[in-house]
């Protein structure tokens, strides 16, 4: 008897969760299928044509219309397909995801989820629709957050989820609130077998919404956890250690000079990346970031004093901003690059599903500002794709 086909689809922007999905897998359960990899422009595989399917997604809400038009597509052309889809943008809005065309719509975390989905499908059992999981409870340690499928190694996931409430985002709520960390012998295990995978890989990365607090209650760093963290890393031999930069920024009240002088002899990035989002303490408070203008610059002053090169993201166009807000924001940034070098990653505000500004409206952006922008963009200080994203607005089925 024939394998089913078991699809993935793979683009640059989800080979980190499809990798988690999959490491979830025992290999014995994938050994029942035809496993295939349609990777990025390629064209779908041709055992498409003749043998039952099941193709796997993952997306985020930029990338909605696009698979949307390939999903209809694809399901034209093979009939037969199924297809199941997870990710960001399906946990947020998983009826949109059903209307699209999937048959199957993961909306939570997928570790402990998938698996069971693949053996009921082979069973031919699998409940079509949407499969809400439970939030902030995969344990990370059960699973290695890659799969050579993929052929892709990621960033080590060090920690998941978020204690604070920013109103532009939706991490915490996707996660129940809660902050988890894999631990020290997880992240052992997996620096071990990617050694041992590219045993000439210098260079180990990590993924976490706050890099300088894992091991901690999320609320204020635990130095002994991040100490101990970095001894053992130091202990297996990694060559390169990048603790701060993408994909594991920092906050500025997690910036203190305890934390800097624990971290700096370990790390090899000589940049830190740090979400400062405005320079207006009012604003500040509306965006619900937890933390002051001060407290920021305190930041900016101590990261660049040891050493680091400080990368600063900031956000434009938030709701019920004002020209004066946003005058505030450029006052403070021409002060950073004045008094400390910063570069910054410029934003402008895009309302995120599963975020308490959802709903809120992008404010406009003073023209003056955009030149001060497109000025410092000039000047080779400023990145981002801010001006890709204004006018942006999310996309509401049958109400847009």
């Amino acid at each position: 008897m024939n394998k089913p086909n078991l699809i993935i689809r793979i683009h640059n922007y989800n080979r980190v969760s499809l990798g988690a999905i999959l490491g979830a897998c025992r290999p014995a359960l994938l050994q029942y299928f035809n496993v295939l990899t349609w990777v990025s422009d390629a064209p779908p595989p041709a055992e498409l044509e003749l043998k039952p399917s099941l193709l796997v997604c993952s997306y985020m809400q930029p990338h909605e219309k696009p698979v949307e038009a390939e999903l209809r597509a694809v399901k034209q052309q093979f009939p037969h397909l199924e297809a199941i889809c997870g990710g960001a943008q399906p946990t947020s809005a998983p009826e949109a995801a059903v209307d699209m065309g999937f048959d199957y719509v993961v909306a939570g975390e997928a570790e402990d989820f998938f698996p069971e989905f693949l053996e009921k499908w082979l069973a031919g059992c699998a409940e079509k629709g949407i499969h809400q999981t439970p939030r902030g409870k995969v344990n990370l340690d059960l699973y290695p957050g890659f799969s050579s499928i993929t052929e892709y190694l990621p960033p080590i996931e060090i920690s998941r989820g978020c204690r604070f409430g920013c109103m532009f985002c939706g991490v915490p709520r996707l996660n129940a609130a809660t902050l988890r960390h894999r631990s020290l012998a997880g992240i052992e295990a997996v620096i071990k077998e990617y050694f041992r995978l590219k045993p000439s890989r210098k260079r180990i990365k990590f993924l976490a919404p706050n890099a300088f607090a894992y091991g901690s209650d999320g609320l204020k760093p635990d130095l002994s956890a991040l100490h101990g963290l970095l001894e053992m890393l130091k202990r297996v031999g990694v060559p390169e250690i990048n603790l701060g930069s993408f994909p594991s920024e920092v906050r500025p009240d997690f910036v203190t000079r305890e934390v800097m002088e624990l971290v700096t002899p370990y790390l090899s990035n000589k940049t830190i990346v740090m979400g400062v989002q405005t320079g207006s303490d009012s604003m500040l408070k509306r965006m619900n970031r937890g933390h002051s203008r001060q407290q920021s610059i305190n930041a900016i002053s101590l990261i660049r004093e040891f050493g680091f090169q400080p990368h600063v993201d900031f956000i434009v166009g938030n709701p019920d901003e004002t020209e004066e807000d946003q005058f505030e924001l450029i006052d403070f940034m021409e002060q950073m690059l004045r008094d400390y070098a910063i570069r910054i990653h410029m934003h402008t505000f895009v309302p995120l599903p599963s975020t308490p500004w959802e709903n809120k409206l992008q404010s406009p952006i003073n023209e003056k500002v955009k030149k001060h922008l497109r000025d410092l963009e000039k000047r080779g200080v400023l990145d981002g794709w801010w001006e890709n994203h204004i006018g942006h607005a999310r996309h509401a089925r049958g109400n847009s």
